[in-house]
């Protein structure tokens, strides 16, 4: 057998990595259906390791913005663990991406996964915030949150984003306890990076900056039918308000359940489990390579 080599994914290692990412987690795994996706992406770099030319362990990086990167999709060929091989993927991406302008890279990990939180914390990481992942059901009735089933009253619901909304918006947003705690990062899906002030004039535009008394959001769609909220703005006494009336908004959109990230804050996980969501705990990890 020869020794294992770092290199570039190909499209001819898809079936190999099918192979050994199919039952990674009880409901399967996403990276097989994602691998094509991935490689045609300019701004990444999926990397493999191989034995006799066969992927065994597979992982890629993302440039996020002009200088952060983000490492995600780490998997091993469960022949090939216990050797260093995640590790020797994560170094070879770092130097990718700091050959790319990148001066930190991070990662997420979930809170119960001791495991990987070794094996990062080793590789040269430190544990910088935590996150939580809020997930809801929408379609019961009645609706335990809305009232028994009566909607928010109008003057709390949430109304899409003008212009006007982008400066008090950013200001709350950049002095908040919410994004004190979460380093200021902007989650695109499960990848995250610095938030800017011009991704609320995108929002605006595409009219997903939504507003109210209780503050502000971020909604998107998701392609599984879900209304995903990465970007929150509310305090400890309105929390509980801006739930019920997210839920509120993703249900008169017909949407079938609504997802958030959120920093790892009290009073909003208090909010957020009142409000019928089940809580996930992250971890992001960060590692300066420049």
């Amino acid at each position: 057998m020869s020794e294992p080599t770092i290199r570039p994914a190909t499209a001819e290692d898809h079936v190999a990595i099918r192979s050994f990412t199919s039952e990674t987690f009880s409901w399967g795994d996403y990276v097989a259906d994602a691998f094509e996706g991935w490689l045609a992406d300019p701004d990444a770099q999926v990397a493999v390791v191989a034995e006799d030319g066969e992927p065994v362990a597979i992982a890629r990086g993302v440039m996020m913005s002009p200088t952060e990167g983000w490492m995600h999709g780490a998997r091993v060929h469960p022949d090939h663990r216990r050797k260093g091989l995640a590790t020797l993927l994560n170094d070879y991406l770092c130097d990718w991406a700091n050959s790319r302008g990148a001066l930190v890279v991070r990662l997420m990990i979930e809170s119960w996964n001791e495991a990987a939180q070794r094996q990062v914390q080793a590789a040269g990481y430190r544990r910088v915030c935590d996150w939580i992942n809020g997930v809801r059901g929408l379609g019961s009735e009645p609706d335990p949150v809305t009232n028994g089933g009566r909607r928010v009253p109008g003057d709390e619901q949430l109304v899409v984003g003008t212009p006007a909304e982008i400066e008090p918006a950013w200001v709350s947003w950049s002095s908040s306890e919410l994004a004190r705690a979460g380093r200021n990062l902007y989650p695109r899906g499960w990848l995250m990076r610095r938030m800017r002030r011009d991704d609320l004039d995108d929002a605006v535009t595409g009219r997903r900056l939504l507003h109210g008394p209780s503050g502000w959001i971020i909604a998107e769609e998701e392609a599984d039918d879900s209304m995903f909220v990465p970007f929150l703005v509310s305090t400890n006494d309105d929390a509980y308000r801006m739930v019920r009336a997210m839920v509120d908004r993703a249900d008169r959109k017909g949407y079938s359940r609504i997802r958030t990230l959120v920093p790892a804050v009290g009073w909003m996980e208090e909010a957020l489990s009142r409000g019928g969501f089940d809580l996930a705990g992250n971890q992001i990890w960060a590692k300066t390579v420049g």
